[in-house]
């Protein structure tokens, strides 16, 4: 250890050497040759780690950015031995510079580690080519889903209207019947006309929702929904219910958010009607309605004192056509919690709930502030496309 303890004690002395100008036989010409060529060396080394460092600043997102910090400090120490060498001329720091060219050794090794460690994942990195072939591709693939939603969409339409027409010739004849003949009816033939027309009546709820739910995300020109404004006219369409079951609602601070207004109501509005449908007998139904602000996205929680879930049933919840009770409990057609779901997966947000069977039920939501649609990628992918 005695000679490492010199080494660093007198790293700084110069004295056991002669300046390089007096080792051998130097011409002007030849040595300022040299020293001129370190130096550029050196100038160059200097400005590779700089303009990485640099792009690694500015392109946000860059792959591998670890092997460009490691690659950028081998360059660097690569340099510095060709500064230390042209400063040998006249300091002859021998110890230092032996110091540097260990140090860059260490920093070789460690950067060739890297580059042998990443090997795999820089060759899966694909080309510039590579992106302008698999953007071929989205492109029309998103073209194919627009065209598609759009059928999707005008199937839904007419087959609501198609459908909703013998519904009620339907409902019209047995009401007509029960006007016109109703004296003449039994009880069992009056029952049966009730059962058939209070069937159709669900088979129409049934083919509105599903129209609601097919349109949900169709319209892209987002505005500025002031939800405070949007949650006060949905409670004041639920009047009647909340006077009914002498329900209590709390509203906290809600913001104003970039969206669609008929999809953010149809959000609230089906989380506010469960919250007040599914309550305990003989216990008066409290909705609690708070957000909460992130950096990033806004967070919802819509909570009430009613039945609650059982845990097993929270994924299913949100799955189309799932009833956990039946209509003679609880009116429904088991779109509302899917067309939610939908609605925030189409902002790009996230849907959950906490629950606990017999004391209630909390549903959280997040909504980003920066809302990317399927839409608006497309239309980025198809201005890139044309840069």
């Amino acid at each position: 250890m005695q000679p490492l303890f010199d080494f660093f004690r007198r790293l700084a002395d110069t004295s056991d050497w002669p300046p390089r100008w007096h080792c051998g036989t130097w011409t002007d010409f030849h040595g300022w040759l040299y020293i001129l060529s370190d130096l550029t060396i050196w100038l160059a080394y200097m400005a590779i780690p700089l303009i990485l460092i640099r792009f690694v600043f500015i392109k946000k997102g860059v792959p591998l950015a670890g092997v460009f910090w490691i690659f950028g400090a081998f360059i660097l120490f690569c340099g510095l031995t060709h500064l230390i060498d042209a400063a040998m001329f006249w300091i002859p720091a021998y110890r230092i510079n032996a110091l540097i060219r260990f140090l860059t050794a260490v920093v070789s090794v460690a950067t060739v580690l890297a580059l042998i460690r990443y090997f795999n994942e820089a060759v899966g990195l694909r080309t510039s080519k590579e992106y302008d072939r698999e953007l071929s591709y989205r492109q029309l693939a998103m073209q194919e889903l627009t065209r598609s939603n759009q059928e999707l969409q005008q199937f839904a339409y007419i087959a609501s209207h198609d459908l909703q027409s013998p519904l009620k010739t339907i409902a019209n004849y047995l009401s007509l019947l029960e006007n016109k003949h109703g004296n003449e009816l039994d009880a069992d033939a009056r029952r049966l006309i009730g059962v058939s027309t209070a069937a159709a009546e669900r088979m129409r709820n049934l083919i509105n929702d599903l129209l609601d739910f097919s349109r949900i995300g169709a319209d892209v020109a987002y505005t500025q929904v002031n939800l405070k404004e949007l949650v006060d006219e949905i409670l004041e369409e639920q009047q009647a219910e909340i006077l009914a079951t002498g329900a209590g609602v709390d509203v906290g601070f809600l913001p104003t958010v970039m969206g669609h207004r008929t999809d953010l109501k149809q959000l609230f509005q089906n989380l506010i009607s469960n919250a007040l449908k599914y309550r305990r007998a003989d216990v008066a139904p409290m909705v609690t309605i708070r957000a909460t602000e992130d950096l990033h996205q806004f967070r919802f929680s819509i909570s009430d004192n009613g039945i609650g879930i059982d845990r097993q049933h929270f994924e299913r919840v949100f799955q189309i056509f799932q009833r956990l009770h039946g209509r003679n409990q609880y009116s429904g057609t088991g779109i509302g919690l899917a067309t939610c779901k939908k609605v925030v997966d189409i902002y790009g947000g996230q849907i959950w709930l906490d629950s606990t069977v017999g004391s209630g039920t909390t549903f959280s939501f997040t909504i980003p502030k920066v809302i990317k649609t399927l839409h608006q990628y497309a239309q980025a992918d198809s201005l890139h496309s044309l840069n």
